[in-house]
């Protein structure tokens, strides 16, 4: 196998791997302040538009979603503490129906800054309409975890009849190999689901 295409094939199958991994409630954004969720409701409000944000819930959510924004708007008016009040029931709302939607839960509003940096990564590079530097990293990393684990396992197996104690230690990095390879392998396949 060539050089490009080995690379090719890990950029497909590590991209895969990273796109359902940050696709997971644990690591998703929509519910991060300094997400890209949030960010938009922030601009709609200030703007009186609702439009922007539109496209991340369901049209049959679409109309409690205008009554919610509008009854927003008008607490916003009411002073700053309000303000700051109705924006933070404004976003818990807008995220809840937008969770709901992907099939997840509504874990609460996170700080700005709680983004993984491989989400950061990927939004960059949808920003930046380039994404070669993102795979590069990606296949960097999986490539080093991948080969990590074989060598373990490799040296592991080599020393396993020695001892039973010996012979554990080969198993759990037995394991840790295998399952860590097979779960890319589900990933690229599409046996895997996003959420």
């Amino acid at each position: 196998m060539t050089l490009s295409l080995r690379k090719h094939l890990l950029a497909i199958i590590t991209a895969s791997a990273l796109a359902l991994s940050l696709a997971t409630p644990a690591l998703a954004h929509c519910d991060a302040m300094d997400g890209p969720l949030i960010t938009e409701a922030q601009k709609a409000l200030d703007s009186g538009d609702i439009t922007p944000i539109l496209k991340w819930v369901p049209a049959s959510d679409e109309a409690a979603l205008a009554e919610t924004f509008d009854k927003t708007l008008e607490d916003r008016e009411l002073g700053d503490d309000a303000r700051e009040l109705a924006d933070q029931q404004f976003f818990a709302t807008l995220v809840e129906i937008h969770r709901a939607s992907e099939g997840a839960p509504f874990t609460g509003i996170k700080p700005a800054g709680a983004i993984d940096p491989a989400v950061r990564a990927a939004d960059r590079a949808l920003e930046e309409g380039e994404i070669d530097a993102f795979l590069a990293r990606v296949v960097e990393q999986f490539e080093q975890q991948a080969r990590s684990r074989f060598e373990a396992t490799l040296a592991a197996r080599q020393r396993a009849d020695e001892s039973t104690e010996l012979g554990r230690e080969f198993v759990a990095h037995y394991v840790d190999y295998v399952h860590y390879l097979e779960e890319v392998h589900n990933v690229v396949a599409g046996l895997a689901s996003a959420h």
